[in-house]
């Protein structure tokens, strides 16, 4: 032995050490016979005790050697390899077990405990080396099965080698000698009798399955048996997608057989004492991961066809499965209770629905995504909110989702937008409450507000039609959202909640707040999406952006009865109160006055209306033309044909009160004489109608529809915005240019005179038009193959369409640049932007005045300052005040002196 272990058996006696051999045979010293006393046996003792150490040394001797185990064949009958049991070995072992050669004292060896040393020795010795070997290195899962079934059967055959001697040679004795001192037997003396031999038999098994249990490696066998009862989990309740990633067989796998393999396995363990609490926590960690991969490998997919949930099912696993195979598994290994208690039940339901309820979480996006297809998941989840803590992690996992899917530069607003309508929707489902979707919709909602074109895409899609065109326009990258629009069509009833609802006396459903609500938590009795979204902004803030959005709508709409705005406008009156819009109320009546006025003055030039049927106009009977798309208090033509002087345009007008609209784009240009001459009559008929007012023609916001007539074609363009009306008609022949309108004879031989040709310059100074406008304008034109390039900004009509007169390849691409530029100036209403790059120097004059008498001032100082004194007032935030900034550092006449401070550059 070494130096550790000697140390270690100076304190723990070790059996090899320790053990008593049999004593050799000698000749007893007996002394000598007193007078008159006869012979005794060896074993006879004497009223003085002198003779009995030595007769419990020749017993000792005796039995000893009859009962040592053998060393050379392991497992063979004990009564097989010694000699019978004679008279004297019978005396002898009742002599030391039952008789005067007793252990009394405790300082004589007890021949049961020599016996439980003496099958230590030989464990130690004949067979720990062989069951150890397997053990020695890592057990391959493969070979679990084989390794345990192999460590059973030794041990097995060991325990039957140590406890045969024990049965027939020493256990008898204990019995006998227990019956013969009853006098009067009961059934209950009976198991009095036997209760002494029974906790014989029991101490010395227990010393037995001591030895064979610490004779493995402890975490090497609980991993092994861990492994087998979840293997054999696996394989009885067919669970395909498992931790240790061993895959099915492809036949199907005979489940009662396994069943009683796996049963023979447990029970022969724990008849050699591998059972116990070492059996019950390898038992505990099977079942752990059990649950999870049954979970995994069948309860993770979605209902998506009935939409329900399955806890019902996986309780009733639970309940008639789970519970069936832990009984089963508690039986064979005799462990007490080995039935399950209904607490134990309902603590392993919750636990299942806990590890089902973290499996839905962790796809809880795209369950989102796929609303309502998968409201069977949803309803699971709600299932598992009632577990403890359920809420916050449902919290703080959605939200890293969201932070990691949805809330960054790659997604589009549009999309962003139907995921919170999905998420509103599916959370109201999940809490009625609200209190989870506020918590999983406050970062959404900042992101929201911090995008500029949220606001524009949630009203434009209020504003937008689903039934006017099948789709494209509805894509997650464009700029309308399906999911809005769709919620425009569903009715409403009165959504509108008090200013305080906590002081609302007349709502007998009144429920106090949640208690783990947060402050800022606003109860909604419904499920209202608009709601959730008319409230991302402050109302002011809100209702300034619907006034702009609003007013460049309705300049652009084609229905005459104006339904959508008209039911928008009460949606938003519903559920934000009316006293904000009234500005918008003008309008939307500004609109729909201009349709009167029309008719009224209409009905006043009727007697000097041209009545060609070949010209365009408007029907005696007929009701008022809708205004088109971008028509604003612009006049401009319905039809400008060319070379034909006797035709006559039509002018229809929309009046709009300037007070209570935003501010509109105001481009300069002339327009056609014709529409000048239609723009002076309606002005005067305007002001006998209504009594002397004037009118402002904002000529950049109308709409016009022309036809050109060409050499060999004629074309017809409608929705043209009046610098591109402006723009062609400018090509028609001007005084001193009657040669252009006239051609030469067709024949044969013949050939047509030039075209008019202008240039940018040109068209600058005929129109008075910004370069800008005239070049998108040629663009256009040049898109359509009516105008072509003929040298640099130069252009010209082209009156026949050859091929050699249309460069296709040029006419693209000058289309996609006019589509581009057109895109750019599509708002009628004038955007932020351009007011602050408007009055800009305005702002900058007022900042470096205000820093130069007050000294240094923060961001938030300054922007309030501005909205008090600025004339006119600051509708900017402290963002456009920052950019200011920014731009005065450029120019070294600010400098920022820390944090958001700033002071004058000394």
């Amino acid at each position: 032995m070494d130096h550790r272990s000697l140390i270690f058996a100076s304190v723990f006696p070790v059996p090899s050490l320790s053990h008593s051999t049999p004593t050799p045979i000698a000749t007893p010293d007996l002394g000598y016979t007193a007078p008159g006393q006869s012979f005794g046996s060896p074993y006879g003792g004497n009223t003085g005790g002198q003779h009995r150490a030595v007769n419990r040394n020749i017993a000792w001797s005796t039995a000893t050697r009859f009962l040592t185990l053998s060393r050379s064949s392991l497992g063979a009958s004990f009564d097989a390899l010694r000699y019978q049991r004679t008279a004297e070995i019978e005396e002898a072992l009742q002599y030391l077990l039952v008789g005067e050669g007793k252990s009394e004292d405790g300082h004589e060896e007890d021949l049961v405990d020599w016996y439980t040393n003496e099958a230590r020795v030989h464990f130690a010795t004949q067979v720990r080396s062989r069951l150890i070997e397997p053990w020695k290195k890592e057990i391959e899962l493969r070979h679990s099965w084989e390794v345990l079934r192999e460590t059973q059967e030794l041990l097995l055959q060991v325990q039957k080698s140590y406890l045969d001697p024990f049965n027939q040679h020493i256990l008898p004795f204990i019995q006998r000698a227990n019956r013969a001192s009853t006098i009067r037997p009961t059934s209950s003396a009976d198991q009095e009798e036997d209760g002494e031999a029974n906790n014989v038999s029991r101490r010395f098994r227990r010393d037995v399955h001591a030895i064979f249990a610490h004779s493995l490696p402890p975490q090497r066998y609980s991993k092994t048996l861990s492994y087998i009862l979840y293997d054999s989990g696996c394989r009885i309740f067919s669970v395909y997608l498992r931790h240790d990633g061993v895959k099915p067989d492809s036949t199907p796998e005979n489940v009662r057989a396994f069943r009683q393999r796996m049963i023979a396995l447990l029970r022969g363990l724990d008849q050699v004492g591998l059972g116990g609490d070492i059996a019950q926590k390898a038992f505990a960690h099977a079942m752990d991961k059990l649950i999870d991969s049954f979970i995994v490998s069948h309860y993770t997919k979605v209902d998506w066809f009935t939409k329900k949930s399955i806890v019902p099912h996986l309780r009733m696993f639970m309940r008639d499965g789970f519970c069936a195979f832990v009984e089963l598994v508690l039986e064979c290994l005799r462990c007490y209770p080995s039935s399950v208690q209904p607490a134990e039940l309902a603590s392993w339901q919750e636990m299942a629905l806990g590890r089902l309820g973290r499996v839905r979480v962790e796809n809880l996006f795209d369950f989102v995504i796929n609303w309502d297809k998968s409201l069977g998941a949803f309803l699971d989840i709600k299932e598992y909110l009632k577990v403890a803590g359920a809420k916050q992690h449902l919290t703080s996992s959605f939200s890293q989702q969201i932070s990691r899917r949805l809330l960054h530069a790659g997604a589009t607003t549009t999309y962003i937008l139907n995921v919170y309508i999905s998420i509103i929707r599916a959370f109201h489902e999940l809490e009625p409450k609200g209190v989870l979707l506020e918590r999983v919709a406050r970062p959404i909602r900042r992101y929201l507000k911090e995008r500029e074109d949220t606001a524009r895409i949630i009203i434009t899609s209020l504003l937008t039609d689903i039934n006017d065109e099948a789709g494209s326009k509805f894509l997650s990258s464009g700029e309308l959202s399906f999911e809005i629009a769709t919620e425009m069509q569903k009715p409403f009833a009165n959504f509108n909640q008090d200013a305080d609802e906590e002081l609302n006396w007349n709502d007998l459903n009144w429920q106090p707040l949640p208690t783990d609500a947060s402050p800022d938590y606003k109860k909604s009795k419904v499920e209202d999406v608009v709601w959730f979204l008319l409230t991302l902004w402050e109302r002011e803030d809100f209702i300034n952006e619907l006034k702009n959005i609003l007013g460049d709508h309705l300049l652009r709409c084609e229905d005459p009865e104006y339904e959508k705005e008209i039911r928008l406008l009460e949606l938003i009156k519903v559920r934000l109160g009316d006293d904000k819009l009234q500005a918008c109320e003008v309008m939307l009546r500004d609109v729909l006055d201009s349709k009167r006025i029309n008719a009224a003055i209409r009905a006043s030039s009727a007697p000097s209306r041209v009545t060609d049927p070949r010209l365009p106009q408007t029907p005696e009977n007929a009701a008022p033309r809708t205004p088109r798309p971008r028509r604003g208090t612009a006049n401009t033509p319905s039809s400008v044909p060319r070379l034909r002087s006797s035709a006559q345009p039509t002018l229809n007008a929309q009046i709009l009160s300037s007070f209570f609209w935003p501010l509109l784009r105001e481009d300069h240009f002339l327009v056609p004489a014709q529409i000048q001459t239609l723009q002076n009559d309606y002005e005067a008929r305007f002001e006998r109608i209504k009594g002397m007012r004037k009118l402002r023609w904002m000529n950049a916001l109308g709409d016009g529809s022309v036809t050109l007539e060409l050499e060999d074609r004629t074309e017809e363009f409608d929705h043209l915005t009046p610098w591109q009306v402006s723009t062609i008609y400018a090509f028609q022949p001007q005084p001193g240019e009657e040669w252009a309108s006239k051609t030469r004879s067709r024949g044969k031989g013949k050939e047509k005179e030039s075209s008019i040709a202008r240039n940018v310059s040109q068209l600058e100074e005929m129109l008075e038009m910004d370069e800008q406008l005239v070049r998108q304008a040629l663009a256009f034109w040049v898109g359509q193959s009516v105008l072509r390039e003929s040298a640099s900004d130069t252009f010209e009509v082209i009156e026949r369409a050859t091929p050699a007169n249309i460069d296709t390849e040029a006419a693209a691409a000058a289309q996609e640049i006019a589509e581009v530029q057109a895109a750019q100036q599509a708002g009628a209403v004038r955007s932020q932007a351009d007011l602050l790059a408007e009055k800009k120097d305005v702002y900058m004059s007022f900042i470096f005045g205000m820093l130069t008498n007050q000294g240094n001032l923060p961001v938030q100082r300054i922007l309030m300052m501005m909205r008090m004194m600025v004339q006119g007032g600051f509708p900017f935030g402290d963002e456009e005040v920052k950019g200011l900034l920014g731009e005065m550092e450029g120019e070294s006449k600010v400098i920022c002196v820390g944090g958001e401070v700033w002071g004058i550059r000394r």
